[in-house]
Order: structure tokens, then C-alpha cells, then sequence
């Protein structure tokens, strides 16, 4: 069973859902993945800071000049120095200079972010953190979870719960896309509720089941009712309200049980 928890939106406490829910799974059957590789905290949210292991990932393609003619105005996005030398950070590997000047432009692969395992209690929990500069692509998070595969099957763990990636671009797709089921976490502001129906179209597309749960709903609530029932119109199973809660403001890790008890993790835990 592999089941995500999205928001549509960065900021909605996504991460805090993910960390409360993995508490009440059993630790002997679950697999952690953070794909929100552009602010990976969920190993900071259930506290377990020492990674066990470390992997370059080699998934940046760029431009490197070996030598020859050159012409820095090709370059669609400013990349290319006067000396002919190239900016990796700028460069985004479309290879016009390497069409242009095939002898002295070559296309190879750099580092741009780091797989991380870390053990929470026993739990495996698989993430990525970025280089500078660099974007969450789709293939650094199918990495991710494909780890998180192979480790659920070599360790006989037989769910996996993954904190998807922010927005509905690429990276929340690979995140998403081979889920069984899903937890979408609705933020009780005008945007939060925009971004939380447009994540719904992208679970239907994948036709994944999904509960939700709208979170600070005391901020505003006389709008919770009509959020209630628009996430039921489609096709949510509604799991519960999460209020304000001010030790989330404090520090990690954050407080399973204050927030679990203000969702009906059970349903969930049945289905799995």
C-alpha cells in the first residue's frame, strides 16, 4: 500500500499531517518517503537528524566548453561567459551550444541533489535534498520512491507514506502518481482551498481515493461547512479539522498527538 499526503500548496502543514499519520502506523510495516525535495523536512518534523546513508545524484545536464569557438548570444538563457566557459547554474542543458559548436561544447551530468537515508527509530525514511540552484525534478522524486520500494520489499514493509512535493508541476506528479490512496490536507485560506481542488484533479486523473482534512480551521471558521461539503462534491472523504495549534510554531518535532487527535486516523489505518 503506498499512500501520499498532499496539499496542492507549500505551507499547508502537509509535512505536519505526514508526521503525525506515520505515528500511528505500525513501525514494523512502514517505509517514509519525503518527496518534497525543495524543503525536505520530515525527518526534522519526527526528529531523527543522523543520516545513515548519502548518494550523488547526478541528474543536472549541462554544458561544458572544452575549447574552440564560441558565441555567448546563442545561449537562450545567459549561461555561456565571455571566455566561452559555462555557468552551471544558469545553463539548463538544452545543448544549442554543443549543436552550434560541436567541437567545443559537450553535454555531461552533474550532481544536483544528495539521496538521503535516514532511521527513524527503525523506520527507513528516503529523501533528497538539492544542490543550490538546482529544481525538484521528477526523476530525482521517482528515485525516491523507488528506493522506498525496494526497501519496503527487501525489509518485508508493506505500506509507504509519502509527503509529496509542493504544486501540481512534475515533481507532485512522480509523487503521486503510483499511490493506492491519498490525504489531501486543505489550508483554510482562499488559496489553500484553490490549490486543493486543482491537487483533487490530478488524484482523479490517477483515479486515487483520498480522504481530507482541512487544517487551521479556526482561523475562518464559517467557511469550514462549504469547504466540507465542496471536497465531498468531489469525491473526499472527509477525516477531520485541524485548529491552530501553537506548539507547531515552536519547534520539532512536531506534536503527533495534538494533532491526531483532531483526525479520524483510523479510517485510514483500515484501509491500509
Amino acid at each position: 500500500m503506498i499512500a501520499v499526503v498532499l496539499s496542492g500548496k507549500g505551507g499547508a502543514g502537509k509535512t505536519t499531517v505526514a508526521a503525525a499519520v506515520a505515528h500511528a502506523v505500525p513501525e514494523n510495516r512502514l517505509v517514509l518517503a519525503d518527496a518534497d525535495v525543495d524543503t525536505p523536512n520530515l525527518a526534522l518534523a519526527l526528529g531523527a537528524t543522523r543520516p545513515e546513508k548519502r548518494e550523488d545524484w547526478l541528474g543536472k545536464l549541462v554544458a561544458e566548453y572544452v575549447g574552440g569557438g564560441f558565441d555567448p548570444k546563442i545561449c537562450p538563457l545567459g549561461a555561456i561567459k565571455k571566455d566561452g566557459s559555462v555557468q552551471e547554474m544558469l545553463c539548463g542543458g538544452c545543448g544549442v551550444c554543443a549543436k552550434k559548436f560541436p567541437s567545443s561544447y559537450r553535454l555531461k551530468r552533474i550532481k544536483n541533489a544528495e539521496v538521503i537515508e535516514y532511521r527513524w527509530g527503525e523506520v527507513p525514511l528516503i529523501t533528497a535534498e538539492l544542490e543550490p540552484g538546482c529544481s525538484g525534478s521528477g526523476d530525482i522524486i521517482t528515485k525516491i520512491t523507488d528506493d522506498a520500494k525496494t526497501t519496503a520489499e527487501v525489509e518485508k514493509r508493506d505500506v509507504i507514506l509519502i509527503d509529496a512535493a509542493a504544486g501540481l508541476g512534475c515533481p507532485i506528479i512522480a509523487s503521486v502518481r503510483s499511490a493506492d490512496l491519498a490525504i489531501l490536507v486543505v489550508d483554510n485560506t482562499l488559496t489553500g482551498v484553490s490549490d486543493a481542488e486543482r491537487a483533487v484533479l490530478l488524484l482523479n486523473h490517477f483515479q486515487i481515493p483520498f480522504y481530507f482534512v482541512i487544517n487551521r480551521w479556526d482561523l475562518a471558521p464559517e467557511r469550514v461547512e462549504k469547504i466540507t461539503a465542496r471536497f465531498k462534491a468531489l469525491g473526499g472523504e472527509y477525516i477531520g479539522k485541524i485548529p491552530y495549534i501553537q506548539k507547531l510554531t515552536v519547534g520539532c518535532p512536531v506534536p503527533a498527538d495534538e494533532v491526531l487527535k483532531h483526525i479520524n486516523v483510523e479510517a485510514f489505518l483500515k484501509r491500509i
